[in-house]
């Protein structure tokens, strides 16, 4: 593998139910206005930097596309066209989607509510079959498997099942060839992922947190282990000091 292996990974932006502080799992919310606004700072921060990519990642739901899709806007469009998959989309939240979170932990208790959020095995209960198909209707039926094989919930085990075989089958091969690959997707998809690329346990995943529009640029060696991980804002100097990392251990507060 060329020395040059690169991933540039993020969460989305903000998108309007992060401002609403509600459990958005595969309902295609928009991003808001502040999250639009990051994208295109991040755009501008890798132009500035001359990336270019070969492949970029991402997954159906438009807060993720559009945050790849405004950084592209100003970096420039990768080589090969972009990969838009459901593997990526966050996790199934079943019975919490569309809740707010407050109300949430009223209505099932704080702790059990933490463990479905925080927990690798745990998962809500199923989403009932009319909103199912709700949000199933979202999308274009050729982005999708057959409905019978999409999840009505998900632990974070299984949201890692549903990634892998993406990372796997496109974003490792480009790796492996030496490519500059964009990875845009969502913060239990990520948790998912940095589960797998720094084998962190089943417990301890659960204090794993990923920032909103914080990019992580990750370098690999040739066995696709990670060799070197640096915030973007660290490469642009944007006034980061001070600030958690975007992918980090912490008792404090939660992805969704």
């Amino acid at each position: 593998m060329a020395d040059g292996a690169t991933l540039v990974v993020l969460r989305h932006g903000q998108s309007e139910w992060n401002r609403t502080n509600r459990f958005t799992g595969w309902v295609d919310v928009a991003l808001s206005g502040p999250g639009a606004v990051q994208a295109e700072r991040i755009g501008d921060q890798l132009n500035a930097l001359s990336f270019r990519f070969d492949l970029a990642v991402t997954s159906i739901l438009q807060r993720a596309t559009g945050t790849l899709d405004r950084i592209v806007a100003r970096c420039g469009e990768p080589r090969q066209p972009v990969v838009r998959s459901w593997r990526l989309n966050d996790r199934h939240y079943g019975a919490l989607t569309g809740m707010n979170k407050d109300a949430a932990a009223q209505a099932y208790g704080a702790e059990q509510v933490r463990a479905w959020r925080r927990g690798f095995d745990a998962a809500p209960p199923p989403l009932d079959e009319a909103q199912q198909q709700a949000i199933i209707a979202q999308f274009a039926p050729a982005s999708l498997p057959d409905h019978d094989a999409l999840p009505r919930t998900e632990s974070l085990r299984d949201t890692l099942a549903r990634v892998m075989p993406l990372w796997d089958a496109t974003v490792a091969p480009a790796l492996r060839d030496g490519g500059t690959v964009l990875l845009v997707a969502h913060g239990n998809a990520l948790r998912a992922l940095f589960k797998h690329l720094d084998g962190i346990d089943d417990t301890r995943i659960a204090s794993l947190e990923i920032s909103h529009a914080e990019p992580l640029v990750l370098r690999f060696d040739a066995s696709l282990r990670i060799a070197s991980r640096t915030r973007l804002s660290e490469l642009t100097g944007a006034g980061q000091e001070g600030r958690p990392p975007p992918a980090r251990e912490s008792g404090g507060g939660e992805v969704s």
